[in-house]
């Protein structure tokens, strides 16, 4: 059982004391990026083109890009700019596609096109370690150019689906419908777009009065929360500790999120078969029971500790990426009534964004490191096990079944 990694020899802290300055600029960009993604996200969710709001995202992490590609990495407000433009994009985006890829995509492909974006995500992660490897992030940025060129060439040129282009014309329809009513002589314009306003704060007041709105919002706050929470609680020291110094943290990363990667995949491929709600089950089932192993094996089998640890971390890992990494993204767009999705998504995402910023803080080392020392047990490892636990329980009791439509 080792948080013993973190031991402060002379040079440890000689290291730690020379890239302090360098964590903090990492840490300023990073921070930039992840608090721009909540607002931006809200403002997009408030949009019903989905078509060009996406659009317009893309442009934000074009830009951000170009801006990262041409500053020096001496100018800090120039990078942590380029952060924020990306972080805008990444929030739009992320609010976006998953609704608009269940809009326009048929029932029977609508999971897999959906989860793929969880599945982009990822490889987005796995192209920054490797950027990150190579010490500059201009490969990243150029990739991030190219792919951001694509996508906006590919909006522009290849038009909706005939299904996504039927319920747009049919809310076209509605608002002409509205204004044929209009008769200029008794102001009754006036009268139809105060009507029009008292029914938008009806409509957003309703959300949190009526259970078939606030109900879908509840259950993606706690999803969107198990999945961080489960996810980015890193358990890296524990690999580090057992296989000692022969694996850097760098290499442990890369390899972990390929890892999720190939587990996101299969469960894309299996997730027709059986179910979202269960494979939500048998994810947080298999985190509960690999958790509680680690944590016997670390307290009660202390002789087993090299040897069964790295295992049983990767099965977390395997079981959180089947369940609780992809399907909450899935699941995003499809259990919300269309007046509300958008904005429900929105809300999600926030969390997602706010989420992030805290739990990948350095400080919560340090906090677990100082309970640690204090107590000799691994809090966070019983947290962890408790929201496994709780993860279980709410996919068995609160995730709806969901038919192969979208709400209407």
């Amino acid at each position: 059982m080792c948080l013993e990694w973190t031991v402060h020899d002379d040079d440890v802290t000689t290291e730690n004391d020379w890239s302090t300055s360098e964590n903090m600029s990492k840490t300023l960009i990073y921070g930039g990026a992840i608090i721009s993604a909540g607002p931006a996200a809200l403002i997009a969710s408030m949009q019903t083109k989905l078509r060009e709001v996406l659009t317009i995202g893309t442009l934000f992490t074009l830009c951000g890009s170009i801006v990262l590609m041409t500053c020096s990495t001496d100018a800090l407000s120039t990078l942590i700019t380029g952060r924020i433009l990306h972080g805008m994009g990444a929030g739009i985006v992320c609010v976006i596609v998953p609704n608009y890829a269940a809009e326009i995509t048929e029932p029977k492909y609508r999971d897999v096109l959906t989860g793929l974006h969880h599945v982009y995500l990822l490889s987005g992660m796995m192209l920054s370690r490797f950027a990150d490897d190579y010490c500059t992030y201009s490969y990243l940025n150029v990739g991030i150019v190219g792919m951001a060129i694509l996508n906006l060439i590919v909006l522009c040129v290849i038009e909706d689906p005939p299904c996504f282009q039927l319920i747009f014309y049919e809310n076209l329809r509605k608002s002409e419908s509205d204004c044929k009513c209009i008769d200029v002589s008794n102001n009754s314009s006036h009268k139809l777009l105060r009507y029009r306003d008292i029914g938008k704060i009806m409509e957003l007041s309703s959300i949190f009065t009526k259970k078939q709105y606030y109900r879908p919002l509840l259950i993606n706050i706690c999803l969107i929360s198990i999945q961080q929470f489960s996810g980015n609680i890193s358990l890296m020291d524990k690999l580090q500790c057992a296989y000692g110094k022969q694996l850097p943290i760098s290499g442990m990363i890369s390899t972990i999120t390929g890892f999720q990667l190939i587990s996101s995949i299969c469960c894309l491929l299996t997730i027709y078969i059986l179910g979202k709600k269960n494979v939500l089950i048998i994810s947080g089932l298999g985190m509960t029971i690999t958790l509680s192993l680690v944590i016997a094996t670390l307290y009660y089998m202390k002789s087993f500790d090299e040897l069964w640890l790295p295992n049983l971390i990767i099965m977390y890992i395997i079981f959180y990426s089947i369940g609780y990494g992809p399907i909450p993204w899935i699941l995003m767009p499809q259990i919300c009534p269309r007046k509300s999705k958008l904005w429900t998504s929105g809300v999600a995402v926030s969390l997602y964004a706010f989420l992030n910023l805290i739990i990948n803080q350095p400080f919560i080392n340090n906090i677990r490191y100082t309970m640690y020392m204090l107590s000799g047990i691994d809090i966070f490892l019983f947290i962890l096990t408790i929201v496994s636990v709780f993860g279980t329980v709410f996919a068995c009791i609160c995730i709806p079944k969901i038919k192969d439509r979208i709400s209407s």
